[in-house]
């Protein structure tokens, strides 16, 4: 055999070995990844609804149980955020709270109260509309915190769908029309340092009235 027909015999054998070779190795550094470790890898996408209905009975349940007294809190607002709430933003706390009332007004958004032992001139309201803050909801036990989220719209869409759900249960079936001179008690939170001096709006967890 000539010493061309050899080179040429090894090169019809390296053409055809080298991509054997090449597959054996890419097959021997590959890893087969488990169901759920693809899923760690490809999350699926975000449900704000799906997570907020399933923590939304753990708030309710946390602020039912911490909630202290509107009045204590009227005593020195500036302090009682760090000692009875969570941050919920700049300088402002979310602080689970209770009240009793007599009812002056209600409309579409607002139950406007009267409250004994808070300051003269306080200004007390529960939202049942659409000023019901879920933020508020989303920041008061302190536990759901940004860096737990991808981005800014999904922590935000749990505090919407947190007010969604405070408005199936706890104001829809709320008959608001037949409030007016009764007297009420209200657990919910506050969010100190959003309105004025003695100004009081509460985000509600339940509603319920007392019989004569």
């Amino acid at each position: 055999m000539s010493s061309l027909t050899a080179r040429r015999k090894w090169r019809t054998i390296l053409v055809i070995a080298l991509p054997v070779v090449l597959i054996g190795l890419m097959a021997a550094n590959t890893k087969v990844l488990t169901a759920d470790e693809v899923a760690k890898v490809n999350p699926a996408a975000f449900d704000a609804a799906v997570y907020a209905a399933d923590e939304y009975p753990g708030i309710v349940t946390a602020v039912k149980a911490d909630a202290v007294d509107l009045a204590l809190v009227a005593q020195d607002p500036a302090t009682a955020g760090d000692e009875y709430g969570n941050l919920a933003g700049t300088d402002k706390y979310a602080i689970p709270v209770t009240l009793t009332g007599t009812v002056n007004t209600v409309d579409a958004n607002f139950i406007a109260l009267t409250v004994d032992g808070l300051p003269d001139g306080s200004d007390v309201r529960v939202s049942i509309g659409q000023a019901i803050n879920g933020t508020a909801l989303r920041d008061v036990t302190g536990t759901t915190k940004f860096a737990d989220f991808q981005n800014q719209t999904d922590y935000q869409q749990v505090a919407n769908e947190y007010k969604a759900l405070t408005l199936t249960a706890v104001v829809a079936d709320l008959n608001a029309a037949a409030l007016s001179g009764t007297e009420i008690t209200v657990v919910g939170i506050v969010v100190t340092n959003s309105g004025p001096d003695g100004t009081y709006l509460i985000t509600p967890v339940s509603i319920e009235g007392i019989q004569p």
